[in-house]
C-alpha cells in the first residue's frame, strides 16, 4: 500500500470539465423532470381547497345548538366524478344535533369537484373535521336598563 493520495485520472478530469452547455443542458433537463411533481401536487391541494370551500359554504349552525360548540370529524368517499358515494361520523363533536349537522353539510355540498387524476383510489376518501363554533348568549338580565333601549333598537334592525 502506498501512503500517496489517489490523483484522478486524465479521463475523470475530463467528465468533470464537461463543457458548460452540457452541463447546463443536463441541470435544465433534471429541472423539467421535477415540474410536473409540483404541478400535481398543485392540482390535488387546488382540488382540496375547493372542497374545503364547498364544505364550508354549505355549513349551518343549528338554531337549537346555540351557545354550544364542537368539533366532529366526518369520512367521506368520492368517485373519480366527484360524486359523493359514501359518508360516516368518525369522531363525535359530543353533541348529537352538531353530528347530524356535519353528515348534513357533506351531503349538501354536492356535487364535488371532479378529483385529479394523480390521485389514487384511496385518495378518494377523506376525513375532514367540521368546527361549530356557537357564540355564547348573554342572558338578558345582564343588561342595563341603560342598554335595553340600544338592545331593542340593535333587534328591530
Amino acid at each position: 500500500h502506498s501512503t500517496r493520495p489517489r490523483v484522478p485520472s486524465e479521463k475523470y478530469w475530463k467528465w468533470i470539465n464537461l463543457p458548460m452547455w452540457l452541463r447546463a443542458g443536463c441541470l435544465g433537463c433534471l429541472m423539467a423532470m421535477a415540474v410536473p411533481c409540483h404541478a400535481e401536487t398543485d392540482a390535488v391541494e387546488a382540488w382540496k381547497k375547493r372542497i374545503v370551500t364547498r364544505l364550508n359554504a354549505s355549513k349551518r349552525f343549528p338554531p337549537e345548538a346555540r351557545g354550544l360548540s364542537g368539533v366532529a370529524k366526518v369520512a367521506f368517499g368520492l368517485d373519480r366524478s366527484g360524486k359523493l358515494i359514501s359518508r360516516k361520523l368518525t369522531q363525535s363533536s359530543g353533541i348529537a344535533v352538531l353530528d347530524k349537522e356535519a353528515l348534513a353539510t357533506v351531503g349538501r355540498a354536492r356535487p364535488f369537484p371532479v378529483p385529479p387524476p394523480e390521485i389514487d383510489d384511496e385518495g378518494l376518501t377523506l376525513i375532514v373535521p367540521l368546527v361549530f363554533a356557537g357564540r355564547p348568549q348573554i342572558p338578558i338580565s345582564y343588561i342595563g336598563k341603560e342598554d335595553a333601549a340600544d338592545d331593542a333598537r340593535l333587534r328591530a334592525i
